[in-house]
């Protein structure tokens, strides 16, 4: 079935927030379940040292990941505007453009971190097995990121046109390819993080052709890419891609000084935090989901001009991050201790997670406001301030409040400290979105 029409700017505006949410978060989950069992599968080789290096690695895939994902953004926004307009042609040719732009950009994106890797390793903390561990695993997954950015530029334009459902199966697939090669290599053959890279490289592979499949064929927004048209789509793309890329990259800078400020506390609280992440991927997949099922539908909808429509989305999916939010956070107080269990955590480790299961979902709740303001200025064409937000979380959100919770309470300081900081940005990125829509869509739209 070929793209024919905007699906989203007809029918019920809850219903398709909750059915792109949905299908986004599904993905997301299945795909953070898989790094959750990593962690468990890691965990059962008893070495902390291991669980240190995987959260240090992570931490630099991080980077390329958030590159990735600014620019697929890019490319979702500009497609569904694209398809809102009544301008089939132009979506494809603009998804073809955006693809092979993904492709090149996380090539160079690789590369550098691979010349950079001993000396990044080392800054985050990682010395001796830890080192060695991780950079085995890196030179494995870097590798694979080009894959990765075929996925999910593939993801993204599906999404944009209203495939919800094989986007979703584009990424189950590859949660169904690690699950099966991760315990095989990791325990059966005691591959260790080693047999962790192998696994993600081949469940990238096959999500990238099944992925580029569903684009080519099944939703047909691809065509061959003009050197004419080439400069100009990717000019369009770049203007919200590279803010969207710039403000993403500051998630992982600000990880990044959160380990280095853990890193004293040792590789007990070290691991903890790569637990929580993986944790906090699992219990707010929604939250995650939220500018990939949003954007969309926004850009549609602006797109034909439909402005109230464009309002009912957004306080839908205010709404929706409320009540998931309130579950979420109720379930992780009541599921601390058999986490605990399950992740192997002990230690200094253990206060750091046992302090996040009982503050962290309330505080991560309020830090998705961020994710509901960023769908919205890359929506309405404002993406520096998606730059702006991201870089005052990663500094002003992150580094005083980090330092600070570091000098007065230790290890937990340094976790909740970070979350606190990240919550009065997400408290500003939502004001401001606020005011942003009711100068482009005006009052009565919003009311």
């Amino acid at each position: 079935m070929a793209v024919t029409k905007a699906v989203f700017t007809e029918g019920s505006v809850l219903r398709h927030v909750v059915f792109m949410t949905s299908t986004s978060a599904t993905s997301l989950l299945s795909i953070f379940l898989i790094e959750v069992l990593t962690v468990v599968y890691i965990a059962m080789l008893r070495d902390d040292s291991l669980l240190a290096a995987f959260a240090v690695a992570k931490t630099l895939m991080f980077f390329i990941i958030s590159m990735i994902l600014g620019i697929a953004v890019a490319v979702s926004s500009t497609v569904s505007r694209a398809l809102g307009s009544g301008v089939p042609d132009q979506a494809r040719r603009l998804a073809s453009s955006g693809l092979l732009l993904g492709i090149i950009a996380t090539v160079c994106g690789a590369v550098l971190e691979l010349i950079f890797l001993d000396s990044a390793i080392r800054m985050l903390g990682g010395e001796g097995s830890s080192f060695t561990a991780a950079r085995e695993y890196l030179w494995l997954a870097l590798p694979a990121s080009v894959l990765v950015a075929v996925e999910q530029l593939c993801v993204q334009i599906l999404r944009s046109a209203g495939f919800g459902k094989q986007a979703m199966w584009t990424l189950l697939t590859a949660t169904a390819a690690v699950a099966i090669a991760d315990p095989l290599l990791i325990i059966v053959f005691d591959l260790g993080l080693v047999g962790a890279g192998i696994a993600y490289l081949v469940s990238s592979l096959v999500s990238a052709c099944l992925g580029f499949y569903y684009v080519h064929r099944v939703a047909r927004l691809t065509c061959r890419v003009s050197l004419t048209h080439l400069s100009g789509d990717i000019s369009t793309i770049g203007r919200t891609a590279v803010p969207a890329v710039i403000g993403n990259l500051a998630t992982p800078v600000g990880i990044a000084y959160v380990m280095a400020a853990m890193a004293p506390f040792g590789s007990q609280a070290l691991a903890a935090i790569g637990v929580i992440d993986r944790v906090i991927q699992v219990a707010f997949c929604v939250v995650f989901a939220l500018p990939g099922a949003l954007i969309p539908i926004l850009g549609q909808n602006l797109g034909a001009m439909n402005t109230t429509r464009v309002s009912h989305a957004v306080k839908a999916t205010y709404g929706l991050l409320i009540c998931y939010g309130a579950a979420a956070s109720l379930l992780l107080i009541l599921l601390a201790e058999p986490l605990a269990r399950l992740f192997h955590v002990s230690g200094e480790g253990l206060i750091v997670f046992s302090a996040f299961c009982r503050w962290g979902g309330f505080l991560w709740t309020l830090i998705g406001l961020q994710f509901i303001a960023t769908s919205i200025f890359l929506s309405m064409g404002r993406p520096m301030y998606v730059t702006l937000f991201g870089w005052l979380r990663a500094s002003l959100g992150t580094v005083p409040f980090v330092w600070y919770g570091a000098q007065a309470f230790g290890s937990v300081g340094v976790m909740l400290g970070q979350l606190l900081g990240n919550t009065v940005v997400a408290f500003c990125a939502c004001w401001l979105a606020h005011l942003l829509m009711k100068k482009v869509l005006g009052n009565e739209a919003i009311h």
